[in-house]
């Protein structure tokens, strides 16, 4: 199925954007990882990045991709 849009960009799947909500919610820990920085217990870590990953694979499973965009132009 092909939806025509005005949206160039990827702002017509809002399923989208919910999942960069849920992804930079752990860039602190992301932070702390990359840079060696131990603010967080570790416990406290490892299930907020297990709970926004996986929120953000359940917003994942549910965008329909069979659907296909097509930009129109004014």
């Amino acid at each position: 199925m092909v939806i025509k849009t005005l949206e160039d960009g990827w702002d017509c799947v809002p399923e989208l954007q919910g999942v960069i909500s849920e992804l930079e919610m752990i860039d602190s820990f992301t932070y702390e990882i990359k840079n060696c920085v131990r603010t967080s217990d570790l416990r406290e870590l490892v299930d907020q990045m297990t709970e926004y990953l996986q929120n953000s694979i359940h917003l994942l499973q549910d965008i329909d991709t069979s659907k296909e965009y097509e930009t129109i132009k004014d």
